[in-house]
């Protein structure tokens, strides 16, 4: 029976990035579904690939065996993709790109960079608010945003989705638990986005559901001043989860509260007169 390469496929992502969730988010898929494949992948063939380590996952030693041959194989797949590119036309110009996370548009860029090597890439990046409003606007060709508001001009395609998440500085009175509840928030400095971002209205949604009102908000306008102020002691950050900062300062914690996932959609303008960027964008979409 032939191997089953979209299966093959999602084990290497997860032994790529060492984690469900930036697997997922990479191969543009949810994460139950990469999870599926991968299990089914073990399941047909009676073996074990993968094993949990907190909230990251390991490699088996037949796991470990089994990425040395997909590395070798993807490599070549991405070679004769190239390969091909090369032999058609390849297209002129620019991409305005914008995005609300950098890390969100990382895998779906290099993507559009490998296939049209000859367009020039300006990410543009801000809350998804701005970029919704730049790409009603036609500054910015395709965005990729968390704001799932529809708008007559607008098509979103959903791309994934991730979990809110809260993060404190080593030494913080909740970094041993590993989990927090909202309510800790009340007692505690909350360091949020801007007035526009996804990720504050969510987190503010879920409060107000609660009853519950911070005594302190910090407001930052990023999420790189998220992670100083949290670094710098100020209170505890709220972001999305693949927006993380993998910082030994600084401890991840899960939200015991049911809190709805954030989606992050790809939205462009129906009527774009570059249509032509926005299809070879469309057409980097796994």
């Amino acid at each position: 029976m032939p191997m089953n390469l979209t299966h093959l496929r999602a084990f290497h992502y997860v032994a790529t990035y060492g984690s469900y969730v930036a697997a997922a988010a990479a191969a543009h898929v949810s994460q139950p579904t990469l999870s599926e494949q991968v299990r089914l992948l073990e399941r047909h063939h009676g073996v074990s690939l993968l094993q949990r380590a907190g909230r990251s996952v390991e490699l088996t030693p037949l796991g470990a065996k089994l990425f040395a041959v997909t590395a070798t194989l993807f490599a070549a797949e991405m070679e004769a993709e190239a390969v091909l590119a090369k032999a058609r036309y390849v297209m002129q110009g620019e991409l305005r790109f914008g995005t609300d996370a950098p890390i969100n548009a990382v895998s779906l860029l290099s993507t559009f960079r490998r296939r049209n090597p000859g367009v020039s890439i300006q990410l543009i990046s801000g809350n998804s608010a701005e970029i919704r409003g730049r790409v009603l606007a036609g500054t910015v060709d395709v965005g990729i945003i968390a704001d799932e508001t529809p708008h007559p001009d607008l098509v979103a395609l959903a791309l994934g989705t991730q979990d809110l998440v809260a993060f404190v500085r080593q030494g913080h009175a909740l970094a041993a638990a590993k989990v927090i509840r909202l309510r800790d928030l009340v007692n505690h400095p909350l360091i949020i986005r801007e007035k526009g971002s996804v990720t504050r209205r969510t987190i503010e949604t879920a409060l107000l559901a609660a009853q519950l009102q911070p005594s302190e908000v910090l407001e930052t306008d990023s999420r790189e001043a998220v992670h100083a102020a949290v670094i710098a002691g100020l209170g505890i950050g709220v972001i999305a989860e693949d927006e993380f900062n993998d910082d030994p300062r600084l401890v991840l914690l899960d939200f015991t509260d049911p809190i709805p996932p954030i989606t992050e959609y790809l939205v462009h303008r129906k009527d774009n007169q570059r249509s032509h960027v926005v299809d070879a964008v469309l057409g980097c979409v796994g």
